[in-house]
């Protein structure tokens, strides 16, 4: 796992300097544009610093018993006299001890490179470097002083403008004794007594979860698929599942539908086989009763030739016919096996209430149920009374 503490040299962000946990950040390295860390995994870390001259830093409590919402309409009430710039023009942030503004077009761009990456991110004022909570501490980095105050907030100043910054520190702060963390020879740091070294490694391995982080994951297609680092067939499986997740719900829909409509259609068919009066089926099992009640088919049944049995058989086909493979006819034992396949249930419930008023009789069922269809094989028997 690595870790690389990036700065820029502008407010162009793209390019500036860094430090690499493989020489325990001894080194200074530069980088002439973000993309060049796009070797890192998802296991290594960029620590990205912002410049503190372009972020505010403030005291304020967030409140838990408050939305977020709440929080800032708070934090901005509160802060709207130091903003010269429009409200709408910045980005704000609010933790639990200190909150942040920064101009909104700068940031945007930042984290939209960033973005890009595949590392975690962390994005952080410069002078979180050296952040001592209780502490007033001023680090010399990058050709800057760094001023962390106790408070948690913090700036960051050049050499030119340093004295007069000190000066400004100790009216607004009285009991003003830093900590130096610098290693030139500062007229203007002389005065303060206390001086201790600095050292990368030790802002890395004192960095914890709970400390702000201004980076925002911004949620597209295309940042989904950077962090998860796929393989050109990873992408492709992946855009397949998600079209396969979207368009099969409707394609199940649609074959419902057809099925519906075929069970509808038939349903009415068989009605109509039956009752050439039926326009309308509303309760199918209700209606199949009662016109079986009142199937009359006596004059077929007292027809004297031994192949008029098998008349009959015409009519219960007919009830069924489109999901019939096949029917065989034994003519000397006046016998037939129809041989089913996804007969609807109540169709298979039609034909067997209807065969005892066609002197027809089922002599054997091997059937099986599935889904409320009916598929197998029936044995039926024609006799004269």
């Amino acid at each position: 796992m690595n870790t690389i503490v990036a700065y820029p040299d502008n407010l162009s962000f793209s390019n500036g300097k860094y430090h690499h946990s493989s020489d325990n950040y001894k080194q200074t390295n530069t980088f002439s544009n973000l993309n060049e860390f796009d070797s890192l995994s998802q296991k290594d870390t960029l620590i990205y610093l912002v410049p503190s001259s372009i972020i505010s830093s403030y005291v304020f409590e967030n409140n838990q018993n408050l939305s977020k919402q709440n929080n800032l309409a708070n934090f901005i009430s509160d802060i709207d006299s130091f903003i010269v710039d429009d409200i709408s023009k910045n980005e704000f942030f609010i933790f639990n001890e200190n909150s942040f503004v920064i101009n909104k077009t700068l940031y945007e761009e930042l984290n939209t490179m960033l973005n890009t990456l595949n590392c975690k991110i962390l994005v952080l004022p410069d002078y979180f470097l050296n952040r001592q909570f209780g502490k007033d501490t001023i680090t010399e980095f990058n050709n800057k002083f760094l001023f962390s105050f106790k408070n948690g907030t913090g700036s960051s100043i050049e050499h030119d403008s340093l004295n007069q910054y000190i000066e400004t520190v100790k009216i607004n702060y009285p009991d003003f004794d830093p900590i130096i963390y610098c290693d030139s020879d500062v007229k203007d740091l002389k005065t303060f007594k206390i001086r201790k070294k600095f050292n990368i490694s030790d802002f890395v391995k004192n960095k914890n979860d709970k400390e702000p982080n201004l980076f925002k994951f911004e949620v597209s297609i295309k940042n989904i698929f950077n962090k998860l680092n796929f393989t050109r067939m990873e992408l492709y499986l992946c855009t397949f599942l998600i079209f396969c997740s979207l368009s099969l719900p409707y394609l199940f829909v649609s074959q419902n539908n057809k099925q519906i409509s075929i069970y509808e259609s038939e349903t009415f068919n068989i009605f109509k086989a039956i009752d050439k009066n039926t326009n309308r089926v509303v309760t199918p099992k209700i209606q199949i009763d009662q016109l079986i009640n009142q199937i009359s088919l006596t004059p077929l049944a007292e027809i004297d030739n031994p192949i008029s049995n098998f008349t009959n058989l015409n009519f219960l086909v007919s009830l069924g016919e489109n999901y019939l493979k096949s029917v065989d006819i034994d003519f000397n034992s006046n016998e037939a096996v129809l041989s089913l396949e996804g007969l609807p249930e109540i169709q298979y419930r039609l034909i067997k209430n209807t065969v005892g008023s066609l002197n027809v009789e089922i002599i054997s069922e091997n059937v099986a149920p599935n889904e409320n269809l009916i598929s197998g094989e029936i044995k039926i028997g024609f006799y004269n009374e």
